[in-house]
Protein backbone atom coordinates (compact mmCIF):
# COMPACT_ATOMS: atom_id res chain seq x y z
CA UNK A 1 0.00 0.00 0.00
CA UNK A 2 1.31 3.43 -0.92
CA UNK A 3 1.75 5.97 1.84
CA UNK A 4 -1.07 8.08 0.43
CA UNK A 5 -3.62 5.24 0.28
CA UNK A 6 -6.37 5.02 2.85
CA UNK A 7 -6.11 1.92 5.05
CA UNK A 8 -8.70 -0.76 4.38
CA UNK A 9 -11.08 -1.03 7.35
CA UNK A 10 -10.73 -4.25 9.27
CA UNK A 11 -14.04 -6.12 9.55
CA UNK A 12 -14.28 -7.78 12.94
CA UNK A 13 -15.58 -11.34 13.14
CA UNK A 14 -17.98 -11.37 16.08
CA UNK A 15 -16.85 -14.90 16.93
CA UNK A 16 -13.42 -13.74 18.10
CA UNK A 17 -14.75 -11.11 20.52
CA UNK A 18 -15.27 -11.97 24.17
CA UNK A 19 -18.80 -11.55 25.49
CA UNK A 20 -19.76 -8.58 27.62
CA UNK A 21 -20.47 -9.80 31.15
CA UNK A 22 -22.35 -8.14 33.95
CA UNK A 23 -20.12 -8.66 36.99
CA UNK A 24 -21.67 -10.79 39.73
CA UNK A 25 -23.11 -8.97 42.74
CA UNK A 26 -20.92 -9.27 45.79
CA UNK A 27 -22.60 -10.60 48.94
CA UNK A 28 -23.53 -8.05 51.58
CA UNK A 29 -22.98 -10.42 54.49
CA UNK A 30 -19.48 -9.01 55.13
CA UNK A 31 -20.83 -5.59 56.07
CA UNK A 32 -20.03 -6.08 59.75
CA UNK A 33 -16.66 -4.39 59.31
CA UNK A 34 -18.35 -1.00 59.15
CA UNK A 35 -16.65 0.11 55.95
CA UNK A 36 -13.10 -1.09 56.67
CA UNK A 37 -11.37 -2.58 53.63
CA UNK A 38 -9.87 -6.04 53.97
CA UNK A 39 -6.10 -5.78 54.41
CA UNK A 40 -5.56 -8.09 51.42
CA UNK A 41 -7.70 -9.84 48.83
CA UNK A 42 -7.66 -12.52 46.16
CA UNK A 43 -7.81 -10.41 43.02
CA UNK A 44 -9.08 -11.94 39.78
CA UNK A 45 -6.43 -10.89 37.27
CA UNK A 46 -8.85 -11.05 34.32
CA UNK A 47 -11.25 -8.14 34.27
CA UNK A 48 -14.96 -8.22 33.62
CA UNK A 49 -15.76 -6.27 30.46
CA UNK A 50 -19.10 -4.76 31.35
CA UNK A 51 -21.77 -3.64 28.87
CA UNK A 52 -22.61 -0.72 31.18
CA UNK A 53 -20.37 1.45 33.36
CA UNK A 54 -19.75 0.29 36.91
CA UNK A 55 -19.56 3.23 39.26
CA UNK A 56 -18.21 3.28 42.79
CA UNK A 57 -15.63 5.16 44.84
CA UNK A 58 -12.78 3.32 43.08
CA UNK A 59 -13.74 4.32 39.52
CA UNK A 60 -11.08 6.02 37.39
CA UNK A 61 -11.34 7.15 33.77
CA UNK A 62 -8.75 7.62 31.03
CA UNK A 63 -8.34 7.34 27.25
CA UNK A 64 -6.63 4.61 25.21
CA UNK A 65 -4.08 5.30 22.49
CA UNK A 66 -6.87 4.78 19.95
CA UNK A 67 -8.96 7.53 21.55
CA UNK A 68 -11.48 5.29 23.32
CA UNK A 69 -12.66 6.29 26.80
CA UNK A 70 -12.01 3.62 29.42
CA UNK A 71 -13.65 3.29 32.85
CA UNK A 72 -12.10 0.95 35.43
CA UNK A 73 -13.51 0.09 38.85
CA UNK A 74 -12.50 -2.35 41.57
CA UNK A 75 -15.07 -4.43 43.46
CA UNK A 76 -13.87 -5.85 46.76
CA UNK A 77 -14.78 -8.99 48.66
CA UNK A 78 -13.29 -10.71 51.68
CA UNK A 79 -11.19 -13.81 50.93
CA UNK A 80 -11.77 -16.47 49.82
CA UNK A 81 -14.23 -14.67 47.55
CA UNK A 82 -12.54 -13.06 44.57
CA UNK A 83 -12.30 -9.31 44.21
CA UNK A 84 -12.27 -8.13 40.64
CA UNK A 85 -11.74 -5.31 38.17
CA UNK A 86 -14.47 -4.02 35.86
CA UNK A 87 -13.59 -2.39 32.53
CA UNK A 88 -16.05 -0.47 30.37
CA UNK A 89 -15.25 1.26 27.07
CA UNK A 90 -18.34 3.15 25.84
CA UNK A 91 -18.96 3.62 22.15
CA UNK A 92 -19.33 7.27 21.11
CA UNK A 93 -22.96 8.32 20.97
CA UNK A 94 -24.35 5.03 22.27
CA UNK A 95 -26.87 5.13 25.08
CA UNK A 96 -26.52 3.24 28.35
CA UNK A 97 -28.37 -0.07 28.36
CA UNK A 98 -27.88 -0.49 24.61
CA UNK A 99 -26.42 -3.90 23.78
CA UNK A 100 -23.97 -2.23 21.41
CA UNK A 101 -23.07 0.57 23.82
CA UNK A 102 -19.67 -0.86 24.75
CA UNK A 103 -16.59 -1.98 22.87
CA UNK A 104 -15.54 -5.60 23.19
CA UNK A 105 -12.12 -7.25 23.30
CA UNK A 106 -10.49 -10.30 21.77
CA UNK A 107 -8.54 -11.01 24.97
CA UNK A 108 -9.18 -10.06 28.57
CA UNK A 109 -7.92 -6.82 30.10
CA UNK A 110 -5.57 -7.90 32.89
CA UNK A 111 -4.15 -6.83 36.20
CA UNK A 112 -0.45 -7.52 35.64
CA UNK A 113 0.65 -6.66 39.17
CA UNK A 114 -0.07 -4.57 42.24
CA UNK A 115 1.92 -3.11 45.11
CA UNK A 116 0.62 -0.91 47.89
CA UNK A 117 -1.80 1.53 46.22
CA UNK A 118 -0.78 1.05 42.57
CA UNK A 119 -1.79 -1.51 39.97
CA UNK A 120 -0.39 -2.15 36.49
CA UNK A 121 -3.12 -2.93 33.96
CA UNK A 122 -2.79 -4.28 30.43
CA UNK A 123 -5.71 -3.47 28.14
CA UNK A 124 -5.97 -4.68 24.53
CA UNK A 125 -7.12 -2.24 21.90
CA UNK A 126 -10.95 -2.44 21.81
CA UNK A 127 -12.37 -4.42 18.87
CA UNK A 128 -8.86 -5.11 17.56
CA UNK A 129 -8.55 -8.63 16.16
CA UNK A 130 -5.23 -8.16 14.39
CA UNK A 131 -3.07 -9.40 17.32
CA UNK A 132 -0.02 -7.29 16.55
CA UNK A 133 1.73 -8.43 19.72
CA UNK A 134 2.61 -5.84 22.34
CA UNK A 135 1.59 -3.04 19.96
CA UNK A 136 -2.03 -4.15 20.41
CA UNK A 137 -1.98 -3.36 24.13
CA UNK A 138 -2.10 -0.26 26.27
CA UNK A 139 -0.55 -0.21 29.73
CA UNK A 140 -2.12 1.85 32.49
CA UNK A 141 -1.16 2.52 36.10
CA UNK A 142 -4.13 2.73 38.43
CA UNK A 143 -3.59 4.63 41.69
CA UNK A 144 -5.93 4.12 44.64
CA UNK A 145 -6.41 6.31 47.68
CA UNK A 146 -8.02 9.68 48.19
CA UNK A 147 -8.24 10.51 44.47
CA UNK A 148 -8.14 7.55 42.12
CA UNK A 149 -6.36 7.96 38.79
CA UNK A 150 -5.59 6.00 35.64
CA UNK A 151 -2.39 6.92 33.79
CA UNK A 152 -1.65 5.73 30.26
CA UNK A 153 2.01 4.69 29.89
CA UNK A 154 4.22 4.87 26.82
CA UNK A 155 4.11 1.53 25.03
CA UNK A 156 7.28 -0.55 25.66
CA UNK A 157 7.09 -1.88 22.11
CA UNK A 158 10.86 -2.11 21.61
CA UNK A 159 11.20 -4.82 24.28
CA UNK A 160 8.07 -6.95 24.71
CA UNK A 161 7.85 -8.89 27.96
CA UNK A 162 5.77 -11.64 29.52
CA UNK A 163 3.24 -10.77 32.22
CA UNK A 164 5.04 -13.02 34.70
CA UNK A 165 8.25 -10.98 34.37
CA UNK A 166 6.79 -7.63 35.46
CA UNK A 167 6.69 -5.97 38.89
CA UNK A 168 5.30 -2.61 39.90
CA UNK A 169 6.77 -1.06 43.06
CA UNK A 170 5.56 1.95 44.99
CA UNK A 171 8.69 3.70 46.25
CA UNK A 172 8.71 4.71 49.90
CA UNK A 173 8.13 8.31 50.89
CA UNK A 174 6.33 9.77 47.89
CA UNK A 175 4.30 9.38 44.72
CA UNK A 176 7.07 7.69 42.75
CA UNK A 177 6.72 4.16 41.41
CA UNK A 178 8.79 1.96 39.15
CA UNK A 179 7.87 -0.88 36.80
CA UNK A 180 10.63 -3.45 36.36
CA UNK A 181 10.81 -6.44 34.01
CA UNK A 182 13.59 -9.03 34.18
CA UNK A 183 14.25 -10.36 30.71
CA UNK A 184 16.77 -12.99 29.60
CA UNK A 185 19.06 -12.18 26.71
CA UNK A 186 19.69 -14.64 23.91
CA UNK A 187 23.46 -14.57 24.23
CA UNK A 188 24.18 -16.40 27.49
CA UNK A 189 21.97 -18.48 29.85
CA UNK A 190 22.81 -16.36 32.92
CA UNK A 191 22.67 -12.96 31.23
CA UNK A 192 19.68 -10.68 31.86
CA UNK A 193 18.51 -7.13 31.39
CA UNK A 194 16.04 -5.09 33.43
CA UNK A 195 13.52 -3.03 31.50
CA UNK A 196 12.33 -0.18 33.74
CA UNK A 197 9.75 2.57 33.71
CA UNK A 198 10.36 5.27 36.32
CA UNK A 199 7.32 7.48 36.96
CA UNK A 200 9.59 10.43 37.72
CA UNK A 201 11.29 10.10 34.33
CA UNK A 202 8.33 8.99 32.22
CA UNK A 203 10.06 6.62 29.82
CA UNK A 204 11.28 3.05 29.50
CA UNK A 205 14.95 2.18 29.85
CA UNK A 206 16.90 -1.08 29.59
CA UNK A 207 19.90 -1.91 31.76
CA UNK A 208 22.17 -4.95 31.69
CA UNK A 209 22.26 -6.76 35.02
CA UNK A 210 24.66 -9.29 36.47
CA UNK A 211 24.27 -12.04 39.08
CA UNK A 212 26.58 -11.73 42.05
CA UNK A 213 28.53 -14.69 43.37
CA UNK A 214 27.86 -17.23 44.69
CA UNK A 215 25.32 -18.59 42.20
CA UNK A 216 24.13 -21.60 44.15
CA UNK A 217 21.06 -23.06 42.48
CA UNK A 218 22.95 -25.36 40.11
CA UNK A 219 24.62 -26.89 43.15
CA UNK A 220 21.58 -26.95 45.45
CA UNK A 221 18.89 -27.74 42.85
CA UNK A 222 20.56 -29.12 39.72
CA UNK A 223 18.33 -29.64 36.69
CA UNK A 224 17.61 -33.39 36.37
CA UNK A 225 17.92 -35.30 33.11
CA UNK A 226 14.14 -35.80 33.11
CA UNK A 227 13.40 -32.05 33.18
CA UNK A 228 11.19 -30.36 30.61
CA UNK A 229 12.55 -26.97 31.74
CA UNK A 230 16.28 -26.82 31.14
CA UNK A 231 16.99 -23.08 31.34
CA UNK A 232 18.83 -21.53 34.27
CA UNK A 233 15.87 -19.33 35.24
CA UNK A 234 12.32 -18.91 33.95
CA UNK A 235 10.28 -16.35 35.88
CA UNK A 236 6.85 -17.67 36.85
CA UNK A 237 5.98 -15.13 39.57
CA UNK A 238 7.26 -11.80 40.88
CA UNK A 239 7.35 -10.75 44.53
CA UNK A 240 7.85 -7.23 45.86
CA UNK A 241 9.88 -6.82 49.03
CA UNK A 242 10.06 -3.00 48.86
CA UNK A 243 11.43 -1.66 52.19
CA UNK A 244 13.78 1.33 51.98
CA UNK A 245 14.71 0.42 48.40
CA UNK A 246 12.63 -0.87 45.50
CA UNK A 247 13.41 -4.54 46.15
CA UNK A 248 11.99 -7.14 43.78
CA UNK A 249 12.33 -10.91 43.48
CA UNK A 250 11.79 -12.72 40.18
CA UNK A 251 10.78 -16.25 41.08
CA UNK A 252 11.31 -19.44 39.14
CA UNK A 253 8.95 -21.64 41.18
CA UNK A 254 10.97 -24.71 40.29
CA UNK A 255 14.41 -23.55 41.35
CA UNK A 256 14.86 -20.15 42.93
CA UNK A 257 14.59 -16.38 43.22
CA UNK A 258 16.70 -13.72 41.54
CA UNK A 259 16.64 -10.85 44.05
CA UNK A 260 17.39 -7.22 43.28
CA UNK A 261 17.68 -5.05 46.40
CA UNK A 262 16.91 -1.86 44.47
CA UNK A 263 15.74 -1.85 40.87
CA UNK A 264 16.36 1.91 40.73
CA UNK A 265 20.13 1.46 41.07
CA UNK A 266 22.09 2.66 38.06
CA UNK A 267 23.92 -0.69 38.11
CA UNK A 268 21.46 -3.18 39.60
CA UNK A 269 22.79 -6.52 40.81
CA UNK A 270 20.92 -9.80 41.22
CA UNK A 271 21.36 -12.29 44.05
CA UNK A 272 20.57 -15.97 43.59
CA UNK A 273 18.38 -17.52 46.30
CA UNK A 274 17.52 -21.19 45.70
CA UNK A 275 14.17 -22.50 46.93
CA UNK A 276 14.00 -25.36 49.45
CA UNK A 277 14.74 -28.79 48.03
CA UNK A 278 11.66 -30.65 46.78
CA UNK A 279 10.00 -33.28 48.93
CA UNK A 280 11.24 -36.80 48.23
CA UNK A 281 7.95 -37.86 46.62
CA UNK A 282 8.14 -34.88 44.22
CA UNK A 283 11.66 -35.43 42.91
CA UNK A 284 10.54 -37.40 39.85
CA UNK A 285 8.34 -34.50 38.74
CA UNK A 286 10.89 -31.79 39.55
CA UNK A 287 11.25 -29.26 36.70
CA UNK A 288 8.53 -30.98 34.68
CA UNK A 289 5.61 -28.91 33.46
CA UNK A 290 4.10 -25.78 35.01
CA UNK A 291 4.94 -25.41 38.73
CA UNK A 292 1.82 -23.48 39.80
CA UNK A 293 -0.17 -26.67 40.38
CA UNK A 294 1.87 -27.49 43.44
CA UNK A 295 3.84 -24.37 44.39
CA UNK A 296 3.36 -20.76 45.40
CA UNK A 297 5.29 -17.97 47.07
CA UNK A 298 4.28 -14.68 48.66
CA UNK A 299 5.53 -11.86 50.86
CA UNK A 300 3.85 -11.61 54.25
CA UNK A 301 2.99 -8.01 55.11
CA UNK A 302 2.22 -6.64 58.58
CA UNK A 303 1.50 -2.94 59.16
CA UNK A 304 2.43 -2.24 55.51
CA UNK A 305 5.94 -3.66 56.05
CA UNK A 306 7.20 -6.96 54.59
CA UNK A 307 8.22 -9.39 57.33
CA UNK A 308 9.02 -12.69 55.60
CA UNK A 309 8.74 -14.71 52.42
CA UNK A 310 6.53 -17.80 52.54
CA UNK A 311 6.75 -20.69 50.12
CA UNK A 312 4.54 -23.76 49.75
CA UNK A 313 5.03 -27.09 48.00
CA UNK A 314 2.20 -29.62 47.72
CA UNK A 315 2.68 -33.36 47.82
CA UNK A 316 0.03 -35.74 46.51
CA UNK A 317 -0.71 -39.42 46.99
CA UNK A 318 -3.43 -41.81 45.79
CA UNK A 319 -6.81 -41.27 47.38
CA UNK A 320 -10.47 -42.00 46.68
CA UNK A 321 -11.45 -42.91 43.14
CA UNK A 322 -12.74 -39.71 41.45
CA UNK A 323 -16.17 -39.40 39.81
CA UNK A 324 -16.32 -40.00 36.03
CA UNK A 325 -14.96 -37.11 34.00
CA UNK A 326 -17.29 -34.88 32.02
CA UNK A 327 -16.75 -33.14 28.73
CA UNK A 328 -15.51 -29.58 28.94
CA UNK A 329 -16.88 -26.78 26.71
CA UNK A 330 -14.55 -24.90 24.34
CA UNK A 331 -11.80 -22.98 26.10
CA UNK A 332 -12.43 -19.37 27.06
CA UNK A 333 -10.62 -17.08 24.65
CA UNK A 334 -7.33 -16.00 26.11
CA UNK A 335 -3.84 -15.04 25.08
CA UNK A 336 -2.28 -17.58 27.44
CA UNK A 337 0.24 -19.83 25.77
CA UNK A 338 0.60 -22.37 28.58
CA UNK A 339 -2.20 -24.64 27.36
CA UNK A 340 -0.29 -27.69 28.56
CA UNK A 341 -1.47 -26.82 32.06
CA UNK A 342 -4.97 -27.96 31.14
CA UNK A 343 -3.80 -31.52 30.53
CA UNK A 344 -2.14 -31.95 33.91
CA UNK A 345 -3.77 -34.31 36.41
CA UNK A 346 -3.86 -33.52 40.09
CA UNK A 347 -3.93 -36.51 42.43
CA UNK A 348 -6.18 -36.69 45.44
CA UNK A 349 -4.95 -36.92 49.02
CA UNK A 350 -2.47 -34.13 49.52
CA UNK A 351 -0.45 -32.21 52.03
CA UNK A 352 1.18 -28.80 51.82
CA UNK A 353 4.60 -27.98 53.27
CA UNK A 354 5.05 -24.31 54.17
CA UNK A 355 8.50 -22.73 54.46
CA UNK A 356 9.48 -19.23 55.56
CA UNK A 357 12.44 -16.90 55.04
CA UNK A 358 12.92 -13.74 57.16
CA UNK A 359 13.28 -10.32 55.54
CA UNK A 360 15.95 -8.91 55.05
CA UNK A 361 16.87 -11.97 53.03
CA UNK A 362 20.14 -13.71 53.83
CA UNK A 363 21.22 -17.13 52.58
CA UNK A 364 19.08 -19.91 51.11
CA UNK A 365 20.05 -21.88 54.22
CA UNK A 366 17.73 -19.55 56.20
CA UNK A 367 14.67 -21.33 54.82
CA UNK A 368 12.79 -22.91 57.72
CA UNK A 369 10.02 -25.50 57.52
CA UNK A 370 7.16 -23.76 59.32
CA UNK A 371 4.25 -26.18 59.19
CA UNK A 372 2.50 -28.91 57.23
CA UNK A 373 -1.19 -29.10 56.40
CA UNK A 374 -2.60 -32.52 55.46
CA UNK A 375 -6.05 -32.80 53.91
CA UNK A 376 -6.88 -35.61 56.33
CA UNK A 377 -6.22 -33.28 59.29
CA UNK A 378 -8.43 -30.37 58.20
CA UNK A 379 -11.46 -29.92 60.44
CA UNK A 380 -14.69 -28.35 59.25
CA UNK A 381 -15.98 -26.53 62.32
CA UNK A 382 -19.69 -26.21 62.99
CA UNK A 383 -20.36 -23.59 60.35
CA UNK A 384 -23.56 -24.14 58.41
CA UNK A 385 -22.51 -21.72 55.67
CA UNK A 386 -19.30 -23.63 54.89
CA UNK A 387 -21.14 -26.95 54.82
CA UNK A 388 -23.76 -25.57 52.44
CA UNK A 389 -21.18 -24.12 50.05
CA UNK A 390 -19.19 -27.35 49.77
CA UNK A 391 -20.36 -29.79 47.07
CA UNK A 392 -22.11 -32.92 48.35
CA UNK A 393 -19.80 -35.77 47.35
CA UNK A 394 -19.06 -37.29 50.74
CA UNK A 395 -20.78 -38.46 53.88
CA UNK A 396 -19.49 -35.38 55.71
CA UNK A 397 -17.58 -32.16 54.87
CA UNK A 398 -14.22 -33.68 55.84
CA UNK A 399 -14.73 -36.54 53.37
CA UNK A 400 -15.79 -34.05 50.71
CA UNK A 401 -12.49 -32.16 51.13
CA UNK A 402 -10.55 -35.39 50.66
CA UNK A 403 -12.45 -36.30 47.48
CA UNK A 404 -12.13 -32.95 45.72
CA UNK A 405 -9.53 -32.47 42.99
CA UNK A 406 -7.28 -29.88 44.61
CA UNK A 407 -4.29 -27.86 43.44
CA UNK A 408 -2.94 -24.35 42.92
CA UNK A 409 -2.01 -23.47 46.52
CA UNK A 410 -2.16 -19.73 47.21
CA UNK A 411 -0.59 -18.26 50.34
CA UNK A 412 -2.34 -15.37 52.06
CA UNK A 413 -0.48 -12.13 52.71
CA UNK A 414 -1.19 -12.28 56.45
CA UNK A 415 0.82 -15.49 56.81
CA UNK A 416 -2.07 -17.34 58.48
CA UNK A 417 -4.11 -18.66 55.55
CA UNK A 418 -3.62 -20.87 52.53
CA UNK A 419 -6.19 -21.40 49.79
CA UNK A 420 -6.63 -24.01 47.08
CA UNK A 421 -8.56 -24.34 43.84
CA UNK A 422 -10.87 -27.36 44.06
CA UNK A 423 -13.30 -29.14 41.75
CA UNK A 424 -15.31 -32.35 41.84
CA UNK A 425 -13.33 -33.35 38.78
CA UNK A 426 -10.84 -31.43 36.74
CA UNK A 427 -13.04 -30.98 33.65
CA UNK A 428 -16.02 -29.54 35.49
CA UNK A 429 -16.99 -25.92 34.91
CA UNK A 430 -17.82 -25.33 38.55
CA UNK A 431 -14.99 -24.73 41.01
CA UNK A 432 -14.37 -23.42 44.51
CA UNK A 433 -11.68 -21.53 46.36
CA UNK A 434 -11.20 -23.23 49.72
CA UNK A 435 -9.18 -21.53 52.45
CA UNK A 436 -7.57 -23.20 55.46
CA UNK A 437 -6.23 -21.66 58.66
CA UNK A 438 -2.58 -22.70 58.94
CA UNK A 439 -2.51 -22.56 62.72
CA UNK A 440 -5.72 -24.35 63.66
CA UNK A 441 -5.89 -26.46 60.45
CA UNK A 442 -9.57 -25.70 60.11
CA UNK A 443 -11.60 -24.77 57.07
CA UNK A 444 -11.81 -20.99 57.10
CA UNK A 445 -13.89 -20.26 54.02
CA UNK A 446 -15.42 -21.54 50.79
CA UNK A 447 -16.22 -19.45 47.71
CA UNK A 448 -17.74 -20.62 44.44
CA UNK A 449 -16.11 -19.22 41.31
CA UNK A 450 -17.97 -17.51 38.48
CA UNK A 451 -17.98 -20.32 35.92
CA UNK A 452 -18.78 -17.93 33.06
CA UNK A 453 -15.07 -17.13 32.88
CA UNK A 454 -13.28 -19.15 35.57
CA UNK A 455 -14.23 -22.62 34.38
CA UNK A 456 -10.79 -24.04 33.58
CA UNK A 457 -8.85 -25.88 36.26
CA UNK A 458 -6.40 -23.03 36.43
CA UNK A 459 -5.76 -20.17 38.84
CA UNK A 460 -6.60 -16.72 37.52
CA UNK A 461 -6.22 -14.82 40.79
CA UNK A 462 -3.39 -13.45 42.92
CA UNK A 463 -3.13 -11.88 46.34
CA UNK A 464 -3.09 -8.09 46.57
CA UNK A 465 -3.01 -5.48 49.32
CA UNK A 466 -4.48 -2.71 47.15
CA UNK A 467 -7.75 -3.24 49.04
CA UNK A 468 -6.29 -1.33 52.00
CA UNK A 469 -6.04 1.80 49.86
CA UNK A 470 -9.32 1.62 47.99
CA UNK A 471 -12.07 3.89 49.29
CA UNK A 472 -15.55 2.44 49.48
CA UNK A 473 -18.31 5.02 49.60
CA UNK A 474 -21.25 4.72 51.97
CA UNK A 475 -23.86 2.39 50.54
CA UNK A 476 -21.40 0.67 48.22
CA UNK A 477 -19.56 -1.50 50.75
CA UNK A 478 -19.33 -5.07 49.43
CA UNK A 479 -22.09 -4.31 46.99
CA UNK A 480 -20.06 -1.89 44.94
CA UNK A 481 -21.17 -3.05 41.51
CA UNK A 482 -23.83 -0.39 41.07
CA UNK A 483 -24.59 -0.03 37.36
CA UNK A 484 -25.44 3.32 35.81
CA UNK A 485 -28.44 2.55 33.60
Amino acid sequence: MDDGDEPVPYVMDEGVLLPLLFPPPLPADDDATGGVSPSWVYLDVRAYVSPDPVSNATTAISTTTTGVRIHVSFCLARPPRLSYLCVHCPRPGAGAGDGEAAYRFTVDPRVIGTHADVALLRVPNPNDGLHRGIKSYDYFVYTAGGVTSLRLLPNPRVSPFRNEEVAIVRCSGGARYVIACLMPTIRRPMEFKIRRFDSDVGRWKSTAVSISEPVERDRVLPIPDTASQVVFHCTTKVITLAGDGAAVGWVDLWRGILLCDDVLDERPVLRDLPLPKPARSNRKSFCRGPPHYYRDITVVVHDSAPTCIKYVEMQTRPGDRPPPRQRQPPQHSSDDSDSDEEEEDVAYYWKANIWSMPIPVGSWEDWQMECTVDVTDIAVVDNVRFSELLPKIGNDPEETLRRLVTGFPTLGMDGDVISFLSKINRLDDKGWVISVDLRSKTLQGVAELDERKNFLFKRYYNTSEISKYLIKATGLLYNCCTLIL
